[in-house]
């Protein structure tokens, strides 16, 4: 028979033998305070990550900021697209600058590290952020490197048919190539690194546009109840452009655990809109104080409809005095030069004083077929970046 006692005796000594159970706040505070070997099992993940050729995005400036806010200081953003992604993209742009990295890895990652030191490159990721660009900084860097690289090869071969056309001498023939690789190489990198804060501020002029639309949209929701979660998914939902685009961003932030203060807090920071940044934080002060957002909402659109009105007015003063300049550059100069050459190469214009005017056949022809165009592309250029965006 089983002795009932002995087994009643084994069961009494297993629950002496077992460790007492912590009280789960108590486990939690030494987890919380161990933040060392955190830290250190980050730094063995880091190197690890950028053996294989992944990068850890480290930003300072806005960027630097609006990570500091999202993280709380305490974490980093693992960025895990490599360059070998480029190689799939549909682009056969992009997919020919990530293959030809590739093939020369070795002297472009240098490069690529050389590129990354630059200051202007500093805020090189807020700025691609900013503009929702699909690449990620390492990917980006690659690619303004393939760009300087060609850029400085398509240099070094203008610079060798210039020398051979123009028959130079044997210094200058070797000091013109190089020069003009390096002009082109840094020209190139330049112009990469314009292109996302272009696109960022670009972008920030057509949430701007659309601004005063979709808060009144909103002003709207909330006056007829609707929370505030639900009516900015409404305004992701509806067609605002970039503005929607950013707003399906804040409502992804959200539902990812990010508190709604936060997160329209860093739809202001990533923004490229200085009317957009002021309604968002007049909002979230709203909801520190509990004010009303349906009226906050209508004064903001309201305000920010007067900016525009505003530049537009300022627009169309500087037109008026642009109107007088075009007719005296576009109009009067070239009567004005048609009639001193039509004197010049006349008869009667032999030996008097304008015939010492440099306005012979080829000159005129340089002054109407070069001179003229470039003058009319620069007068459009201007109108074109003078334009407020509404």
């Amino acid at each position: 028979m089983v002795d009932i006692g002995a087994l009643k005796r084994k069961v009494e000594e297993k629950k002496e033998a077992k460790p007492e159970k912590k009280p789960l706040s108590e486990s939690t505070e030494v987890e919380s305070l161990d933040m060392s070997k955190v830290e250190g099992i980050v730094r063995k993940m880091k190197q690890k990550y950028a053996e294989q050729g992944m990068v850890f995005e480290e930003v300072e400036g806005r960027l630097g900021e609006l990570r500091g806010i999202i993280a709380e200081s305490a974490k980093e953003k693992i960025d895990v697209q490599t360059v070998e992604m480029l190689t799939e993209n549909r682009n056969p742009l992009v997919k020919g600058a990530g293959k030809f990295y590739l093939k020369f890895s070795n002297p472009l990652g240098g490069l690529s590290r050389i590129v990354s030191g630059m200051p202007q490159a500093k805020e090189l990721g807020y700025y691609i952020y900013s503009a929702n660009i699909k690449y990620s900084l390492h990917q980006y860097l690659a690619m303004t490197t393939v760009a300087g690289v060609i850029g400085g090869i398509a240099g070094v071969v203008l610079g060798i048919i210039l020398a051979i056309t123009m028959a130079i001498g044997f210094p200058m023939a070797i000091l013109l190539p190089i020069a003009l690789g390096i002009l082109l190489f840094i020209a190139a990198i330049a112009i990469m690194f314009f292109l996302p804060i272009n696109a960022a501020k670009s972008r920030g002029e057509k949430v701007g546009v659309e601004l005063p639309f979709a808060l009144r949209h909103m002003s709207t929701e909330l006056k007829a109840g609707i929370g505030l979660y639900r009516t900015i998914q409404a305004i992701a939902a509806a067609d605002y452009g970039p503005l929607s685009e950013e707003f399906s961003r804040t409502i992804s932030e959200i539902e990812e655990g990010t508190e709604t203060r936060l997160a329209l807090k860093h739809f202001a920071l990533r923004t490229q809109s200085n009317a957009l940044s002021n309604a968002l934080m007049h909002v979230i002060r709203a909801m520190k104080t509990g004010g009303n957002l349906s009226s906050v909402m209508s004064e903001i659109a309201e305000d920010v409809s007067f900016e525009l009105r505003t530049k537009m007015k300022e627009f169309s003063e500087k037109m008026n005095f642009f109107g007088v300049i075009f007719i005296i550059m576009a109009i009067v100069m070239p009567v004005f030069i048609a009639i001193l050459a039509g004197i010049r190469n006349a008869p009667i214009g032999t030996g008097s004083v304008f015939s010492s005017l440099p306005l012979g056949p080829m000159e005129v022809a340089v002054f109407y077929l070069v001179a003229m165009p470039m003058l009319m592309a620069l007068l459009i250029l201007f109108i074109m970046l003078s334009q407020p965006k509404v």
